[in-house]
């Protein structure tokens, strides 16, 4: 009976130390499993992390690369610009006149330099203001009056005047003459007939060309 009792004893030791083994085991899996769980996104995290940062640095080489390229394409236009004559410089300018208007959906009637001469200053009185005016030295441009006439809406129109305060060359708006047209249908859109005298600068370059 002795023997009996002391075997039940030790198979139930036995049980409890596999048992324990076995939780142990477990335990260590899922902390294994665990650390392993993490380390996987943690280095999917770095992966994207470096990915974000080499396309960082390729975002930057392209943004240089593009400034650069736009320096040089500025720096040939600006050359091109004051090799082109004066007689080449009109009709360029005239052209881009023409083009910004389309740009706003305006049918231009008319782009032409007028013969007109500009308004000048009023001459001021006194010998000593004459004596001066006399002595200062020739203006380094030459003005050229422009009559440009388009025909749109009227928002258009306006946008079109808005334009020639960004235009690439020098230019300044003399005055604009607004005439509404009848319209056939009540339907139709409301249209104004739009007639600008501008000034535009010429400055002159040593070699004889000219430059806005």
């Amino acid at each position: 009976m002795k023997l009996a009792v002391r075997n039940s004893d030790g198979t139930a030791v036995l049980r409890g130390l596999v048992t324990i083994c076995i939780a142990v085991l477990l335990l260590g899996a899922g902390a294994i499993y665990w650390q392993y769980t993490g380390y996987t996104d943690l280095q999917a995290r770095v992966q994207a992390a470096e990915k974000q940062v080499e396309e960082g640095k390729t975002i930057a080489q392209r943004l240089d690369q593009t400034q650069q390229q736009y320096q040089s394409v500025l720096q040939k236009l600006k050359h091109l610009e004051l090799s082109v004559s004066e007689r080449a410089y009109i009709p360029t300018l005239l052209k881009q006149l023409e083009t910004s208007a389309k740009s706003r959906r305006l049918t231009v009637l008319s782009v032409r330099p007028s013969s007109a001469q500009p308004q000048a200053k009023a001459q001021q009185e006194g010998d000593e203001q004459e004596k001066e005016e006399k002595q200062k030295p020739a203006e380094p441009y030459e003005r050229q009056v422009i009559d440009v006439s388009v025909r749109g809406q009227f928002w258009d129109v306006m946008r079109f005047t808005e334009d020639l305060t960004r235009f690439p060359k020098i230019l300044a708006v003399d005055r604009v003459q607004f005439r509404p047209r009848q319209r056939k249908e009540p339907t139709d859109p409301f249209e104004v007939e739009a007639q600008f005298t501008l000034t535009a600068f010429i400055f002159r370059t040593p070699e004889g060309g000219a430059q806005p």
